[in-house]
């Protein structure tokens, strides 16, 4: 895909002026790291964008900048693609499959003699926390009681379940990968930074990765909150085999990693 624009955006953008060209030297505060490799000179970075309108409602943006930052593929084995290319295909598939994704608002690519520029915008997902950050409010200030836990603990287990269901495997799956939202009487979760997604439709392959990454990567939990995770992952309540065996892939890749 080189170009697309969101059809609810798409007058917004003509009214604003906001073009390709305009976005691309707008100034933005990066939000989090400054990405380089991935290519000759390649870079990405992302930031965030605050729209008001007439009516005194806001609305945020996540913008995504990139200059060649590549990733090779069986089509593009030479140049490569954008890895925000990659991003907004898999945003569409995990759509397809009723995964929770950003919602994508605008992506176009520009070729040039000597560089490839793209940019990925996405709506500001409000009210959302990443993992991380709050497993680190709750290390500082006290961790919930187990029946606050476990809502999110199964949330988190149903959305990784659809997503290895469909063959999918995020690759990338660090806990500020996954943004909380806890409502009143649910907790939603939605997965973001898909440009690392693969299909790997056969085996345990995918399930142990993810799941390996995401609880190396999450300082805190418990061996019990671990294994109730599983449990719900595996859509089973008591300690049975299914569980038990994919417990112990990703402990003992988990292991493997530490050790390196």
């Amino acid at each position: 895909m080189k170009e697309f624009i969101a059809s609810d955006w798409r007058q917004i953008f003509i009214n604003r002026g906001l073009s390709f060209d305009f976005l691309w030297r707008l100034p933005l505060k990066p939000l989090g790291g400054y990405n380089t490799g991935r290519g000759c000179d390649g870079w990405s970075t992302a930031g965030c964008l605050s729209l008001h309108f007439p009516n005194g409602t806001q609305k945020r943006l996540i913008i995504k900048r990139q200059k060649n930052h590549t990733k090779r593929t069986i089509r593009h084995p030479f140049r490569g693609i954008p890895t925000l290319a990659r991003e907004i295909s898999s945003i569409f598939l995990y759509k397809r499959f009723r995964i929770p994704t950003p919602k994508p608002v605008f992506y176009a690519q520009r070729p040039a003699p000597d560089s490839t520029r793209a940019i990925l915008i996405t709506e500001y997902l409000e009210g959302y926390t990443p993992l991380d950050e709050l497993v680190r409010s709750w290390q500082e200030h006290g961790w919930p009681k187990r029946s606050e836990r476990e809502p999110l603990i199964r949330a988190i287990a149903s959305v990784l379940g659809k997503l290895h269901q469909s063959g999918l495997q995020h690759n990338c799956l660090y806990p500020k990968h996954i943004l909380i939202r806890q409502a009143e009487n649910e907790v939603l979760v939605v997965l973001i930074d898909l440009e690392k997604n693969k299909w790997r439709p056969f085996g345990n392959g995918r399930r142990v990765r993810d799941l390996e990454t995401l609880f190396r990567r999450t300082e805190g939990w418990s061996r019990t909150d671990c294994v109730r995770f599983l449990n719900a992952y595996c859509g089973i309540h008591r300690h049975k085999k299914e569980s038990l065996q994919l417990c112990r892939k990703v402990v003992k890749r988990t292991q493997k990693k530490r050790q390196r």
